[in-house]
């Protein structure tokens, strides 16, 4: 419960207790991050809930995306601008690496940033009717079983950084229970099941574009990764709903 409670910490703003003791293994964590996701989920889905009574779809979905953002202090969010910065910058390796670790914003961050909270919000508003609240209880979980299969066996970018914890140190073992947690997760919507395979594709060539471009993986590209996951999680929902399946 502790290793539990620390990752929650790490990745969110929600603090429970700030006295817990260091864990020499915290990288072990890493099992539990579909479950943080369903943590993030189950209170954006009670604030949906909540709001939906008096606001219309859109306007509901407007501030559920912001208290996600709240929740997670942008920390996934500022990974998705400074990798785009950074990739997109027509530069060296090395170069790309300092564009991503300044904490200045660029145009392309700034374009991606908006135009991903932009499909999140109108894409939720329009999913959310006729689907029910586990489309927005599974996306944030969903999002990061995409940072765990993102950290593994793939080198780190940098010589240092928070992201050094996860990437490349993690096993087959902590894949399948992440893997398993978030299958179980799922079972709230059977479309969800189909959606992991299609996350692990899609993790993997992440993966390999990253170490085409920098040689490896940083924490803002899972951050990356975690967000465009996300999005890609919404689009597919939203391809269900036109087919009506």
């Amino acid at each position: 419960m502790q290793r539990f409670i620390l990752i929650l910490q790490f990745l969110t703003r929600i603090t429970i207790a700030k006295d817990l003791s260091y864990d020499e293994d915290f990288k072990k964590g890493i099992i539990y991050f579909p479950l943080v996701g369903l943590v993030l989920g189950g209170i954006l889905a009670v604030a949906y809930k909540g709001l939906s009574y008096g606001l219309n779809a859109t306007v509901a979905s407007i501030l559920v995306i912001a208290l996600y953002v709240a929740l997670t202090g942008g920390l996934h969010l500022d990974g998705l601008g400074d990798t785009f910065d950074g990739f997109y910058s027509s530069r060296p390796r090395e170069r790309i690496l300092e564009i991503m670790k300044d904490s200045r914003l660029g145009t392309n961050g700034v374009i991606v940033i908006v135009f991903g909270l932009l499909i999140k919000i109108f894409g939720l508003a329009e999913v959310l009717p006729s689907r029910g609240l586990t489309a927005l209880i599974l996306m944030p979980v969903m999002g990061r079983l995409a940072i765990v299969y993102g950290s593994y066996n793939i080198s780190y970018a940098r010589k240092e950084g928070l992201g050094n914890i996860f990437i490349d140190k993690i096993t087959k073992q902590e894949i399948a229970v992440a893997t398993l947690l978030t299958v179980l997760c799922a079972l709230l919507d059977k479309n969800a099941l189909f959606f992991i395979p299609i996350l692990w594709l899609f993790s993997y060539l992440f993966k390999k574009y990253s170490k085409q471009i920098i040689g490896g993986m940083t924490g803002d590209t899972s951050g990356a990764l975690c967000e465009l996951t996300e999005i890609l999680y919404i689009l597919y929902l939203l391809v269900l709903t036109n087919i009506k399946l």
